[in-house]
């Protein structure tokens, strides 16, 4: 049998310090200064709830839980109608409406000098809404969740115009080149066809008529002065009231102008290549609008097609072009060297002959003839097909004119 081993006591066990575990002492809780004593206990639990409700207050705070403003809050802007609004200007800017009640700043104070639209005519008021306020506003970059109205939602803008101040913007330059003001006023034209092509989505050929003011038309004719434009309302037609932003110098100046609008008229133009002497019908027409062209007036042109079947044409058009008065007459109906027959008239007599035509011809038109066999020259108007008809007969039987 194995032999039996000695029972060693535990408490005669010696482990080795290396193996032996030392937990740190546990710090006390509680304020600096307070670490030992019988109320350390107490005041510890004291001062870790404090502790506790710090961070729950900032956590809330931050989280806007109490609705107290925090950096990076944008602050609400409180507009409204200002009392009696009115101007003095050509332009209605945002300050001549509304005026800030709460929450002013830069931003703000820039927008208010910005241009509405065309202010109204001298003594007269214009309407304007809350919505088309805060509607300009929101275009200009300030967002609706920022803006608050208070007051009226409704106002009456006037327009007051001094004594001083009509003398005065009646003042012109002394010498200012017709040229000039001709080329400021087609390309204010220019500019608001392209407007009005943006706004309708469609490209028409507007007939616009401007006139603008004499003292900018040296910066008017300069393309790129023209920086902006504004205003005008559907259907665009008839009298229309812009804005133009115009570089002048090295400000930037807001014009108001009026310009007549209206549609180009229909007018009838060659549906396929015409050829010279070729009598028209209906098929050869179509309507398509004027181009305004540089000295042309609609009333040279046809508008109906009842006035052109039948005619002939006295040159070539080509497809698309309009076809004027002067480019057609009534058919001819004796060309150059053929025999028609002649009728002398007077009194009560008519003597019937034979001559040859030297020209062609349409009814209603005076022809040089050829009388056969005496050759003798006359004029006679031509009546009808290979007839033209003279005015008396001579004693000796010939026919003269």
């Amino acid at each position: 049998m194995p032999e039996e081993q000695p029972v060693i006591p535990t408490s005669q066990i010696c482990v080795p310090a290396v193996h032996q575990r030392r937990w740190p002492a546990r710090p006390p809780i509680g304020p600096p200064g307070l670490r030992t004593g019988p109320a350390r206990a107490s005041v510890g639990r004291v001062w870790l709830g404090r502790q506790v409700c710090q961070v729950c207050l900032l956590w809330l705070v931050g989280s806007g839980w109490l609705g107290l403003p925090h950096a990076g809050a944008q602050e609400r802007i409180v507009v409204g109608f200002v009392d009696r609004p009115h101007t003095t200007a050509h332009v209605v800017r945002v300050g001549d409406l509304i005026h800030v009640l709460a929450g002013n700043s830069a931003e703000v104070e820039r927008l208010l000098e910005m241009p509405l639209g065309p202010a109204p005519r001298a003594d007269t008021g214009q309407t304007w809404h809350a919505s088309d306020v805060l509607q300009h506003l929101e275009l200009r970059g300030l967002s609706p969740e920022r803006l608050r109205w208070s007051g009226a939602t409704q106002t009456q803008l006037q327009r007051i115009v001094s004594p001083d101040a009509s003398l005065a913007e009646s003042i012109q330059p002394a010498f200012v080149q017709t040229r000039t003001i001709e080329l400021a006023q087609n390309l204010v034209a220019q500019a608001i066809k392209e407007y009005l092509d943006l706004k309708t989505g469609e490209q028409t050929q507007w007939d616009i008529r401007v006139s603008i003011p004499p003292r900018l038309a040296n910066d008017l004719r300069i393309r790129r002065n023209i920086v902006g434009i504004g205003g005008g309302q559907a259907p665009w037609l008839g009298k229309q009231e812009f804005v133009l932003q115009v570089t002048s110098g090295s400000a930037t100046v807001s014009v108001p102008l009026t310009a007549e609008i209206a549609l180009p008229p229909l007018v009838l133009v060659a549906k396929r290549p015409l050829r010279r002497d070729e009598i028209l019908s209906a098929d050869d027409l179509d309507l398509a609008p004027l181009v305004a062209r540089s000295g042309e007036e609609p009333g040279k042109y046809f508008l109906d097609s009842e006035q052109l079947v039948g005619q002939q044409l006295k040159r070539s058009v080509s497809t698309g072009l309009p076809i004027a008065r002067d480019y057609v007459g009534s058919p001819t109906v004796i060309t150059r060297n053929e025999m028609v027959e002649v009728e002398a008239v007077s009194g009560g007599v008519s003597v019937r002959t034979m001559a040859r035509s030297l020209a062609s011809g349409a009814v209603g038109e005076l022809i040089d003839i050829e009388t056969v066999p005496g050759k003798q020259r006359m004029l006679a108007t031509v009546v009808g097909p290979l007839k033209v008809r003279v005015a008396a007969v001579s004693a000796r039987g010939g026919l003269s004119r």
